[in-house]
């Protein structure tokens, strides 16, 4: 921790302290830039998340981090409720492992604070002032003076607000659950990770298994309109979970980039979900925070802090890293989420497959496009199905999702 002063002077600033703010922090550190970590709310706070750690996270990461790990799930059930139909992926290394997030982030955030990163907790950033030279910030305390700007503070914080428009981003409805329950009910769910796609109809619900508990909830992937605490009430009912001793609830939403847009300002960069960068097709976010927070702090490291060079670094490689495989997930999340009866399809033929790719994606040996290693097929599969979703739907008006 340091103190309030009344003015500081620092390479680069960064605005939240989750694992993009905590992540490019360290990188910095690590190479001899000299940083500041400003955080709103007194740490260790609660991250609303479920808290699955993707093994590809281990890639982007140069240490270990598995005393914040709760529960290893080597395996993976899927469920489509549209097709009935339910497939399991095993794995020799943790498919996802399972953290309460104030436990992650603080645990990156202590490493990068190890190397020489400084810290200010309960500080609001009220307004952000880019110059010629430097960014301005102004907090409750005073003025503080950097060289750059690193925004991770979510799709909400003052940057965002600051320097970007809410309509560059989907924000994708959330609701989670923190439930403790009887040993038995505990058991059954324990050791892996569950997905019933359909639930709601739109996206997908999930079970993660903590030490000592579940974290329960869904997301909606599209803009329809749905009541997640029904989708809830129907998903407890489906899993069989009855006795709930305590329960703690938190809704959110997910913010993914709409479109190919700019993600910097001048001095600004943005990562996280500041940024929108978010799994289209999953909505996990931990793995692209750190990914993008690393490549904030490698491009002012690489760039010898030369602003259009850094920006110019960043772009290239959020775009070789992020956005090509956004841009073939997106079509894969239109597809399974935009017309249910093609995904219950596509489970029915492919879906072992399917979920040995995807879990393959979440552990890093597969991407997005190498999934699609004939567009031009891919590309007529998905025109034909939508074309007959949308026949069927004409003919049969009471069978449209609303």
């Amino acid at each position: 921790m340091v103190e309030h002063p009344t003015k500081y002077s620092y390479d680069v600033i960064i605005i939240g302290s989750g694992a993009a703010g905590s992540a490019a922090a360290y990188f910095l550190s690590k190479n001899g830039i000299k940083n500041l970590v400003i955080e709103k709310e007194k740490l260790p706070r609660y991250k609303i998340c479920g808290g699955g750690v993707v093994n590809r996270v281990k890639e982007l990461l140069p240490f270990n981090f598995d005393e914040v790990i709760e529960k290893n799930c080597f395996q993976a059930e899927v469920f489509d409720t549209g097709s009935g139909l339910h497939f399991i992926s095993n794995r020799q290394q943790p498919i996802i492992m399972m953290t309460m997030r104030q436990n992650f982030d603080s645990f990156i955030l202590a490493k990068a604070i190890e190397e020489g990163t400084n810290l200010i907790d309960q500080c609001e950033v009220r307004n952000i002032k880019i110059m010629e030279n430097e960014i301005e910030i102004e907090t409750g305390y005073k003025k503080i003076i950097s060289k750059f700007l690193i925004a991770a503070d979510g799709g909400s914080g003052i940057a965002s607000k600051s320097f970007r428009t809410n309509n560059n981003f989907n924000l994708l409805p959330a609701l989670e659950y923190e439930i403790y329950t009887d040993a038995d009910t505990y058991s059954r769910f324990c050791n892996k990770a569950r997905f019933d796609f359909g639930i709601p109809v739109n996206g997908y619900s999930w079970v993660f298994p903590k030490s000592n508990h579940l974290s329960i909830g869904s997301v909606s992937m599209t803009k329809s309109k749905v009541n997640l605490n029904d989708t809830y009430s129907k998903y407890l009912d489906l899993l069989g979970i009855v006795n709930i001793i305590k329960s703690e609830r938190h809704g959110y939403f997910i913010p993914i980039a709409k479109r190919r847009i700019s993600f910097n300002n001048k001095r600004i960069l943005f990562a996280g979900d500041s940024a929108g960068f978010a799994d289209p097709v999953t909505a996990e976010g931990i793995s692209a925070a750190i990914l993008s927070g690393r490549c904030a702090a490698e491009s002012l490291i690489q760039s010898n802090l030369d602003g259009n060079i850094a920006v110019q670094v960043y772009n290239q490689k959020i775009s070789n890293l992020i956005l090509k495989e956004h841009f073939y997930a997106k079509m894969i999340s239109n597809l399974i989420y935009s017309f249910p009866k093609v995904r219950s399809f596509l489970f029915a033929t492919y879906g072992q497959k399917l979920s040995e790719n995807i879990t393959d994606i979440f552990s890093g040996k597969k991407k997005y496009s190498t999934l699609f290693r004939s567009p031009e097929f891919y590309l007529k599969l998905i025109k034909y199905f939508i074309n007959n979703q949308r026949i069927y739907d004409a003919n049969n008006p009471g069978s449209q999702c609303t």
